[in-house]
């Protein structure tokens, strides 16, 4: 084991989240992969989305889109299915989005619990078409069928070839959706779109070294089989990997840059873990 892994193994152990415990040890291990799901399940509410400050962040309870996202990035960084997560995930959300409008990242309860100063935004909690196309993304990954879902896919399919996605997170899902659908049908117009939208995406930072919080392509591209590595040069990724070795803490972790409304360590126990 290099240094670096070393280093960065300690700190999980030291100070990640069970649930961020689970995929590193999936992913770096070969720890099984089903107990990442069991602790998804145990942060679904009986309405099929997710609370429990799953997205650590934002410390509330009850069901938040944003916690659904959190929960299928989740599996999709690690490669799983789940059809029953997913589908409870799919009546969430044939409840709370609208097909012109979309869904708000987090609802009005919200602001009952304790939260990270982005999400103070009220921004957030307006319906939104992006939010929809990144969650949509995410589903159809997942390979689900539901009523909703066909309907909601189209939505977005035209959200993406009309609108500029502004922001890098959603174009980050957004792909997830055209790579889902890449079997089916010709997909290249929406690819090539979502690279146009990304190359002037807030968040998004094509080069090192990394100053200030935002994507890179290794967010993108996190293997070499990644869907999204034929977007960046070689020099791209080789000098992000760099950045990334050099920013690591003496403590074996990486920092975050911005002040979250728990634990310091709990939140960097995630980013460490990517």
């Amino acid at each position: 084991m290099n240094q670096i892994l070393e280093k960065g193994t300690t700190f999980i152990w030291e100070n990640a989240r069970l649930l961020e415990r689970a995929v590193f040890d999936y992913r770096f291990r070969g720890g099984p992969p089903g107990r990442i799901i069991e602790i998804l399940q145990a942060y679904q509410n009986e309405d099929g989305g997710f609370g429990h400050a799953l997205e650590p962040d934002l410390r509330a309870a009850d069901s938040q889109p944003l916690f659904a996202e959190f929960a299928l990035r989740t599996m999709y960084d690690c490669g799983l299915h789940d059809p029953e997560i997913t589908g409870r995930v799919c009546d969430f959300l044939s409840r709370h989005a609208g097909p012109q409008k979309g869904i708000p990242t987090i609802f009005p309860s919200s602001q009952q619990y304790p939260r990270a100063d982005h999400w103070n935004n009220p921004g957030a909690q307006e319906p939104s078409l992006d939010r929809l196309t990144s969650l949509v993304g995410l589903v159809s990954w997942q390979g689900a069928s539901h009523t909703w879902l066909q309907g909601a896919v189209e939505v977005c399919l035209e959200h993406i070839q009309r609108d500029e996605i502004k922001d890098a997170h959603i174009i980050q899902n957004a792909f997830c959706l055209v790579e889902s659908l890449t079997c089916n049908r010709p997909m290249e117009m929406y690819f090539d779109k979502l690279v146009d939208d990304l190359s002037e995406a807030d968040f998004f930072i094509a080069d090192g070294p990394v100053r200030s919080y935002g994507l890179t392509p290794l967010d993108f591209a996190p293997a070499p089989d990644s869907y999204c590595r034929r977007i960046f040069t070689d020099t791209q990724i080789e000098a992000h990997l760099d950045d990334l070795q050099a920013h690591q803490e003496q403590d074996g972790g990486w920092s975050i840059a911005w002040q979250p409304p728990a634990g310091q360590q709990d939140r960097n126990g995630g980013g460490t873990g990517r």
